[in-house]
């Protein structure tokens, strides 16, 4: 390796690795460092491939200088021994050829530059390109991994706010219970009664929401696999989502095929999904409207559509309205509004069992529609029960 001595100018020179076997392609790039300003870079110089992927390896240099023909390697090859430490690397040719330019920005040069066209304003400019996109990439690096710690100690406090709101809700249930076998003749206790019955219920509902999408982050979420007929978990899940619906005096259609429509999969969670998507449109539908909830078969798969009369998705909403903690109008009333996570479970639960959730709404004021496709049974059969890990 030959090094240039830089005049002392009591700044830190940049560190320039030339990658070139023509002594003369050397002579001239120290010359234009040189007219670019006397003691901005350090320019050290190796001939050999293997040298300059040791070079890189010690990630000594600010940026790096490739000439496209080394012997029996090429530029390209260096860039992708480059490529695992971030370095910026600029390719030198003596051909102006637009192929080997896409190449070579393919393979991650930042610049690309036919030496007989250089000057020393040009080559200024592609290194000073060079050093600012590597550190504005180290920037969004530094960035990324922020958001990856600040949603990884998210994800842990969800799992532990969870736990914690889960214990006390178990006594304040018994407290309750304790109270109903006690004959209370005044009004106002028994409707004081109902009202924490009814509120710890709703916050047990949450609370275990909270710990379903904890447990399928930390992947500890299992479904335990059976056949079932699709209209057995369509009828509990309309019972389960009933009260919802006849409380905002919602119209609710159920439409069935003719014939029975067979798949593998976790009664609970299936029918957790589809009352979700019912809450959802009670919620979300102005009082007396319609929920129409249909079920047909495509080809392969059973396909499931839960369509309201409701408020609909605004344009800017529709692609995000399954990201967690997403609620389409802020200013409803709070306690319809729950925490947002509910499409988030219908979405990942969906998955899990190999099927696709998609929404389509017109607008604001028009309504929307969940359509929900699973895969029907195989005819071959399935094991009583199948436990799979996701």
């Amino acid at each position: 390796m030959i090094a240039t001595v830089q005049a002392d100018t009591g700044q830190h020179p940049l560190r320039v690795l030339l990658v070139e076997d023509d002594e003369d392609d050397y002579l001239c790039t120290r010359d234009l460092l040189r007219d670019m300003g006397e003691g901005r870079f350090a320019l050290d110089w190796v001939v050999k491939f293997e040298d300059a992927v040791a070079a890189m390896a010690r990630h000594e240099h600010d940026v790096y200088l490739v000439d496209y023909r080394l012997g029996d390697h090429n530029g390209l090859e260096l860039l992708n021994e480059a490529s695992r430490n971030g370095a910026p690397v600029i390719l030198l040719t003596g051909l102006d050829d637009r192929a080997v330019d896409l190449l070579a920005m393919q393979a991650g040069a930042v610049d690309y530059l036919v030496k007989g066209q250089i000057d020393a304003a040009l080559l200024d400019r592609s290194i000073r390109y060079a050093i600012e996109r590597k550190q504005m990439e180290e920037a969004l690096r530094r960035q990324a991994e922020a958001l990856r710690e600040a949603d990884h100690h998210k994800d842990e406090f969800l799992a532990m706010l969870a736990h914690e709101l889960r214990n006390p809700l178990a006594p304040i249930h018994n407290a309750v219970q304790l109270i109903k076998a006690i004959n209370l003749s005044d009004p106002k206790l028994n409707h004081a009664r109902d009202i924490i019955e009814r509120q710890a219920g709703q916050l047990a509902l949450l609370v275990e929401d909270l710990l379903d999408v904890s447990r399928i982050i930390h992947g500890k979420f299992k479904l335990h696999m059976e056949r079932v007929e699709l209209a057995q978990v369509v009828a509990q899940a309309v019972e389960t989502s009933r009260p919802n619906i006849e409380a905002r005096k919602h119209e609710l259609t159920v439409s069935l095929p003719t014939q029975p429509l067979h798949l593998d999969t976790d009664i609970a969670r299936l029918v957790q999904v589809l009352s979700n998507l019912l809450n959802n449109a009670a919620k979300y539908t102005p009082e007396g409207g319609r929920i129409n909830l249909t079920i047909i078969r495509e080809d392969r798969e059973a396909v499931i559509r839960v369509r309201d009369t409701g408020i609909g998705i605004p344009v800017d909403m529709v692609g995000r309205v399954f990201e967690m903690f997403t609620q389409i109008d802020q200013h409803l009333d709070q306690s319809q509004g729950g925490l947002g996570i509910g499409l988030t479970l219908v979405k990942r639960l969906t998955e899990m069992h190999g099927g696709s959730v998609h929404v389509h709404s017109e607008g604001e004021g028009m309504g929307a529609e969940f359509v929900l496709r699973l895969p029907l049974a195989d005819s071959k059969g399935l094991r009583s029960i199948v436990t799979n890990d996701y």
